[in-house]
């Protein structure tokens, strides 16, 4: 799933790991990200490339959105789960 490639590593396959990307997925909805965790689940082969990244021509497309719009949500879901996945945000990402 689109979770498991983002965030890839030695635990991907464990029970456990696969109750914190749940809880991730449920937090995201929960503040209103519904539409974009379904897109991406529902569209993984289109919206990530075979090396996981995320694809955000053809993720604007499928929600009908413009590169702006992605790239606001995609900010405020990094400062939502920063905490949640011990991620800094970067210069690059400011």
């Amino acid at each position: 799933m689109w979770y498991d490639r983002m965030y890839m590593n030695k635990s991907s396959g464990s029970p456990v790991h696969a109750i914190e990307m749940d809880e991730i997925i449920q937090k995201l909805k929960k503040h209103g990200y519904t539409d974009i965790v379904q897109c991406l689940l529902d569209h993984e082969n289109d919206c990530y490339t075979k090396k996981g990244r995320l694809n955000k021509s053809a993720t604007t497309r499928k929600m009908g959105w413009k590169s702006k719009q992605l790239e606001d949500a995609l900010k405020s879901m990094r400062e939502l789960l920063q905490e949640d996945l011990g991620v800094e945000e970067t210069e690059e990402e400011e």
